[in-house]
């Protein structure tokens, strides 16, 4: 079967969701600037608790040309370092004949600049990013790394969370899929449960997730502490998770020879903390089964809300149904 760019979406959706939010935490309210002449490229955060990350520039997005230009065309001629990954990507979608990866400029649609970036991070393994406003309508999408941009041990109230976050910012075709692959990048075990339903397994409780017919969460019953069946579940599993979300699979790109670097880039003023991530807590308690929710076309997503995108339009929000399903 043909791999799709919402494949990559759906593999990246949850992990993507908990990595934003730590990262948030990490740099809410700091101050940033952008130095691509650095080596390497740099994303610098500062104030009380400085933050310089390893920026990787994927491509932009302008209101003005309603385009996404890939950052592996590299018209404004940055440093190879600032581009390499995105010509990973770009090599990617080459071998698997993802035109979305291989044209460089593509009209843009709603949600598109987040969407490509959810499944870069899919093929390259780096899980944070950011998205710096460039004035004049344009936002640059750059993927992040740092050692402090490395997640715990895996606490059940955080992976719940990360699912209702995940689905409240793009579509997600696949929930159970989805769900899957978060535990295979995360290092958290997964248990069976009747028909095609799931447990989540962490050291400090477990969650049981239902599926309708179209793979889509119906309920996310989390309890807490872990005990009984779940407790002998997870205890079977063996050794506790692995701290450091697994890598994609890629080819070690070279470090290219040092190019002449353009200045600095430099805002004006400093926007708010990439994606902040609202932070349900879900109730300690089994929640009771809902209703089975409306099909998903007829619920409305809300828009993403990375930091520092151009206005756009708010669409509804959702009308309580995953706070139904996860709690908060």
């Amino acid at each position: 079967m043909t791999e799709t760019l919402q494949d990559l979406v759906n593999r990246a959706v949850f992990l993507s969701a908990e990595m934003q939010a730590a990262f948030g935490r990490r740099i809410a309210e700091a101050d940033w600037e952008v130095d691509f002449a650095a080596d390497p490229p740099t994303l610098r955060f500062t104030g009380e608790q400085p933050l310089d990350v390893r920026a990787h520039m994927l491509g932009s997005e302008s209101q003005q040309t309603a385009t996404w230009h890939w950052g592996w065309d590299n018209i404004n001629d940055f440093p190879a370092p600032v581009v390499d990954l995105s010509h990973a990507v770009r090599k990617y979608g080459a071998a698997h004949e993802l035109t979305e990866f291989t044209t460089e400029e593509i009209d843009l649609s709603e949600e598109l600049a987040l969407r490509l970036t959810l499944a870069a991070k899919t093929i390259t393994g780096r899980w944070a990013h950011y998205p710096v406003d460039a004035g004049g309508g344009s936002v640059v999408w750059l993927l992040v790394e740092h050692p402090e941009l490395t997640l715990g041990q895996p606490a059940i109230r955080d992976l719940v969370r990360s699912l209702a976050q995940g689905l409240t910012e793009t579509e997600v075709t696949d929930h159970r899929a989805a769900l899957i692959a978060y535990a295979e990048q995360r290092g958290f075990p997964l248990a069976e449960l009747e028909g095609t339903d799931l447990r989540i397994l962490a050291a400090d409780g477990s969650a049981d997730v239902t599926f309708d017919e179209q793979n889509r969460i119906t309920n996310c019953a989390l309890h807490q502490p872990l005990e009984g069946e779940a407790a002998e579940q997870f205890a079977g599993h063996g050794s506790t998770p692995a701290s450091t979300p697994a890598p994609a699979a890629e080819e070690p790109i070279p470090a290219p020879a040092p190019e002449p670097a353009p200045e600095p880039v430099k805002p004006e003023s400093a926007p708010a903390p990439a994606e902040p991530v609202a932070e349900p807590t879900p109730e300690p308690e089994p929640a009771p089964e809902p209703a089975a929710p409306a099909p998903a076309t007829e619920e409305p997503v809300p828009e993403p809300a990375p930091a520092s995108t151009p206005e756009k339009k708010e669409r509804p929000k959702k009308k309580g149904f995953f706070k139904k399903l996860f709690g908060g």
